[in-house]
């Protein structure tokens, strides 16, 4: 059971820089915010430094502060046969997550590939979540369920009342398949998948992504499974199959290259799975470095299409993640 932490937000911020007319006027929002100088988040910001626009038009800052609100995180991890060589990083990393997080985090260990594991459920135990990162094993042939898992753990957290949601996903370019990758087509917003199953197309994920807003922040590992593209004669079955499942990877990658702009977390490649405990300690460390900012908007309004966060000074990098709504 997830920890309610909506008083956190309305106490720090409700009654910042309002008076009696603005609230008649105007709803405050949340938004959380990492902002980093190279790679390193920057520290010591206030409200004067943040600047939010929704749809282009600016909004008044209500208040800025480092987040204090917990997490409550899905470490999401490919647990395909293609990731095999890379399985002893896979269990460094996890543990550099779990060394690294502040007191007080909600997180779970969630493993795909054919199909979603919950390997230990939300908590704030960490030694629990270190042995089972210490005991972490593959079994899937594909990991053409990332599309799925997405949108499940993430309705999950919606549904479980996250107020600060952050899924970190691991996974590989392709669907890893290692036997019977010739045979995926595509059903309307489905992906057949070579075992019979569907992937959820790029969009569909994208759209739940953010009405849940949930921050995703994405680990591939290049240049593991075979090749997405074969080529041949039109007429051959098999080239034909091929082609709608190199259809299929085009889009996971689409959807893999859309994570951080929808999302507002961080995307990383690489090609030697030895750099991933530093990459996951990286994610973290932005992660507990993040602002909490509070803005007024105009009563009325509907949600806008885009919230724009940006701060004052040059030669910054910022993401940014809406907080639920308070329910």
């Amino acid at each position: 059971m997830l920890v309610g932490v909506a008083v956190v937000l309305a106490v720090g911020f409700g009654a910042v820089g309002r008076g009696p007319a603005v609230q008649a006027q105007a709803t405050s929002q949340v938004v959380f915010v990492s902002v980093l100088e190279g790679a390193s988040p920057v520290v010591g910001l206030t409200a004067e430094d943040f600047v939010v626009e929704e749809d282009g038009e600016p909004r008044e800052i209500l208040g800025a502060q480092r987040s204090t609100v917990p997490m409550q995180l899905a470490i999401l991890v490919d647990d395909s046969y293609g990731l095999t060589n890379s399985l002893s990083h896979i269990r460094s990393g996890l543990n550099e997550v779990i060394d690294a997080l502040p007191d007080g985090q909600q997180v779970a260990l969630i493993s795909f590939g054919d199909q979603l594991r919950t390997v230990v459920d939300y908590t704030t135990d960490m030694a629990r979540l270190k042995t089972a990162a210490a005991e972490f094993v593959l079994f899937s042939e594909t990991s053409w369920y990332l599309t799925h898992a997405l949108v499940e753990t993430a309705t999950d957290l919606w549904e479980r009342g996250a107020i600060r949601p952050v899924i970190i996903l691991a996974t590989s370019e392709g669907a890893n398949t290692a036997t019977s990758r010739l045979r995926a087509g595509r059903q309307g917003d489905a992906i057949v998948s070579p075992q019979g199953g569907q992937g959820l197309a790029a969009d569909r994920v994208l759209d739940v992504l953010r009405e849940t807003r949930v921050a995703v922040h994405t680990l591939v590992v290049r240049d593991t499974g075979v090749p997405a593209f074969t080529t041949g004669p039109a007429s051959d079955a098999g080239t034909r199959g091929a082609i709608l499942d190199a259809f299929g990877d085009r889009e996971r990658a689409s959807l893999l290259q859309q994570l951080p702009k929808v999302t507002g977390g961080r995307r990383d490649e690489l090609g030697d799975t030895s750099a991933l405990a530093e990459l996951f300690a990286q994610v973290v460390h932005e992660l507990s470095n993040q602002y909490v900012v509070a803005y007024a908007r105009p009563a009325g309004l509907i949600p806008p299409d885009e919230i724009r966060v940006s701060v004052t000074s040059s030669g910054m990098t910022v993401r940014s993640t809406p907080a639920p709504p308070l329910r």
